[in-house]
């Protein structure tokens, strides 16, 4: 073999086992960039909202590599390392002549540092000497070994020092300049390249001068060298630079702070929020919550959702964030509250879905018991006979008991599920009739799902706060012929910043709204939709404490249109048009039934063909009375001749009851033709005192007693009382009777005096 055959497979054989030793080394001291990076959160117009500090305090943010412009990357790469696109990650003939000139002239004179040694310097900081130098280099090639050019560049100008305690292109960019890298321009690029050198004596909005210097020299270098047209650096030598350390952007710090939670992996994230409708709603918000503070009223929070994308545009998680006396950085939108009477939309269309009622149809508001639940309304007044439009206009509760008891409380809950309510969910075991009423936990943004599902129609997407989220498959919550009703509904509700003549206010948009008010008067509700957005608001002290004069109507619904009416051109009037599957009939307006030939008031009703009610209307019924109207006959008892024929008001048993005891004039059949003792076909009494299924307890057996009580058909006189199949006594229908129980499972018994009977078990329990 020949000499110079030698030396080349010496050489390829040291070549080869350079690298396997590198390879050795590389995989049992791997040396890998793991840099922590806080997320900069951006408005939907790709402005700054709000940036994060890292665990360590410092302002650094990650850069992506569609932020690094060719004139960001030419610019660092020319002046820190302008062959960092040939060499392996050390520049062998650089470090030659540094270690020349150091020696000659005895001390350190120049550096050899590449842009990836700088990067393995900055990942892992040690203290400058041969060795730590060797070191360096080693993990240069590591870098070079693992990650391609593009990504050191990038963790370059993640990890260069600014000065203080910012460390990255993008954080100089938003501190210094308020921009983003990729919108720089060549004079402010140049200008963040020449810091790192010297990043405690260059300091911007200080020694601007002194930076504009070295800039310029910079700049004409670059265009000796042809690294930039001419022209664009003239265009840079002649920039200004004016700018200083500016504030971090720490706007919308609830939602940010939220997102930041829900992506804890995402650095560079675009919000939903329009800066303008934000700026605008925080504003109204904010100097609406002042008024209310001397009622020691002290926090708000609201929503602004476009329906049409389902996004996000303003959210206020409350008044003021920096109120640390009333908790002002508790984010509103997020807390469980109870909702008051702002579900009730959901059950009446729920209802309306499943044929249970039309707008129109009338139902009892009276007081009810079910199982020893007796919901009371508002105002503790009672309103008798109402149509179902009036008593969800005037947030009745009785009404609304009565509708989710048929609906189902199961079925209601898992709607409520579809609609993303996760208390709800969560504690779907102990929830009952009362949850219509407030008896449950929400959240204000849930609500705002379940309206912006009211304005899209009853189909439901989650609402986005991000505008790279997942979008998910959208769900048909409700029938669109269901949320039509709905929405005529809860449009024509009074608004109270109108005036009494509604004639003043015709020019002024419509919207469909609804409030709600919690127990205690701790909660206050006014949430509303038109066509383009839905707007949520919550009033009320982030302590829980009550207040007398908070609630839906007159505290949180002034702030839900002063919203709306700072939207502009969106707060354009509510067009509702009627769906294909929806059908407007006459009906009677004493029933909401199909006429019969008795009804001489009709009223116009929207029906669901196939799914709503079609009975016909039964609010009066023949009766055949004696000659003197004395008595009335059934067929049984229906003389021949000598009886007239009458017609009388058909009156549900529970309202009659409801009439007599609070002594309401109203037209009662006769008296049954005592000799008839026939059974009758009709209502039996109904038993309100005690609850079928329920467990009583008794203190003093043999003392205590319990009451017995019954509301029955409009022609029954008296009642007749069993208890365990033993006669207890008569009375007449209205009067209450007691007993002693003195067994524990007991049977009671009411019947009427036509022979119809009621039948209910009770257990009782003595303690």
């Amino acid at each position: 073999m020949k000499k110079w055959h030698r030396r080349i497979l010496r050489f390829v054989l040291g070549c080869i086992g350079f690298f396997l030793s590198f390879l050795l080394l590389d995989f049992f001291f791997p040396f890998r960039a793991d840099v922590e990076y806080a997320p900069i959160i951006r408005y939907a117009d790709g402005t700054p909202m709000y940036a994060f500090l890292t665990k360590d305090e410092q302002w650094r943010m990650k850069t992506e590599l569609n932020e690094i412009t060719p004139e960001l990357s030419k610019a660092i790469v020319e002046k820190e390392d302008k062959y960092f696109y040939r060499h392996p990650g050390v520049n062998l003939g650089a470090i030659a002549r540094a270690l020349g000139n150091n020696i000659i002239h005895a001390k350190r004179t120049s550096g050899a540092s590449t842009i990836t040694m700088q990067v393995a310097r900055m990942l892992y900081p040690k203290k400058r000497s041969y060795g730590n130098k060797l070191l360096e280099m080693f993990h240069a090639f590591q870098l070079e070994w693992h990650y391609s050019k593009a990504e050191i560049l990038q963790l370059y100008l993640n990890l260069v020092p600014y000065g203080s305690n910012i460390q990255g292109v993008k954080a100089a960019s938003l501190l210094y300049f308020n921009k983003f890298p990729d919108q720089l321009s060549l004079a402010e690029v140049t200008a963040l390249s020449v810091i790192p050198n010297r990043p405690n004596s260059l300091v911007i909005g200080k020694d601007n001068l002194t930076i504009v210097a070295i800039r310029n020299k910079w700049l004409q270098r670059f265009g000796k060298e042809k690294v930039f047209p001419s022209n664009i650096i003239q265009d840079a030598l002649q920039e200004p630079l004016t700018v200083s350390r500016l504030n971090p952007p720490r706007f919308v710090p609830q939602l940010a702070l939220r997102i930041r939670k829900s992506n804890p992996n995402s650095f560079d994230i675009r919000s939903t929020i329009n800066p303008n409708l934000q700026q605008k709603a925080e504003n109204i918000v904010l100097n609406y919550s002042h008024t209310l503070t001397m009622k020691s009223i002290y926090n708000a929070a609201a929503m602004i959702v476009n329906n049409r994308t389902h996004q996000v545009v303003a959210y206020i998680g409350s008044a003021d964030f920096s109120d640390i006396a009333h908790d002002g950085q508790v984010d509103g939108v997020m807390a469980v509250r109870s909702p008051g009477s702002s579900l009730k939309p959901l059950v009446y269309g729920l209802g309306f879905d499943k044929g249970i009622a039309t707008p129109k149809t009338i139902v009892t508001d009276i007081p009810v018991d079910f199982q020893g639940y007796t919901p009371e309304n508002y105002d503790d007044h009672f309103n008798g006979n109402v149509s179902v439009e009036n008593a969800l206009q005037q947030s009745l509760n009785i009404p609304a008991v009565k509708l989710l008891n048929k609906v189902g409380t199961t079925t209601f809950i898992n709607t409520l599920h579809e609609l993303g309510f996760r208390s709800v969910w969560e504690k779907q075991k102990k929830l009952g009739l009362s949850m219509i009423l407030g008896g449950c936990g929400v959240r204000l943004d849930e609500m705002a799902g379940l309206y912006t599902t009211l304005a899209n129609g009853g189909n439901y997407q989650p609402i986005r706060f991000m505008v790279d989220s997942v979008r998910y498959a959208s769900k048909q919550i409700l029938s669109p012929a269901s949320t039509y009703m709905l929405t005529e509904i809860l449009k024509n509700l009074q608004r109270p910043d109108l005036p009494n003549e509604n004639v003043n206010a015709a020019d002024i948009p419509h919207i469909a709204w609804k409030t709600g008010t919690s127990y205690g008067r701790r909660d206050a509700w006014s949430i509303g939709y038109n066509n383009n957005y839905t707007i949520a608001v919550w009033v009320g002290n982030f302590s829980g404490k009550g207040n007398p004069v908070l609630n839906g109507a007159g505290t949180a619904t002034p702030l839900l249109f002063q919203l709306f009416n700072s939207l502009g051109n969106g707060n354009r009037a509510l067009e509702n048009n009627p769906p294909s599957n929806i059908q407007f009939r006459q009906v009677c307006a004493l029933t909401g039934k199909v006429p019969n030939d008795f009804c001489t008031k009709l009223v116009l009703d929207a029906s669901i063909p196939g799914v709503s009610d079609n009975s016909v209307c039964d609010h009066m019924k023949e009766v055949y009375l004696s000659a003197d109207e004395k008595f009335s006959y059934c067929t049984t008892c229906l003389p021949t001749n000598g009886y007239k024929v009458k017609m009388y008001p058909n009156i549900d048993p529970e309202l009659a009851s409801y009439y007599e005891k609070n002594n309401i004039a109203f037209e009662k059949i006769p008296e049954h033709n005592p000799s008839c003792t026939r059974y009758f076909p009709g209502s039996a009494p109904i038993i309100n005192s005690l609850a079928d299924g329920t467990t009583y307890l008794i203190t003093e057996r043999g003392k205590q007693q319990l009451q017995l009580s019954c509301a029955a058909a409009n022609d029954v006189k008296k009642v007749y009382w069993y208890v365990n199949d033993k006669f207890v006594g008569g009375t007449e229908k209205e009067q209450k009777l007691f007993f002693v129980p003195d067994a524990t499972n007991i049977k009671i018994s009411c019947t009427d005096d036509k022979g119809r009977n009621k039948d209910i078990r009770i257990t009782i329990k003595f303690v």
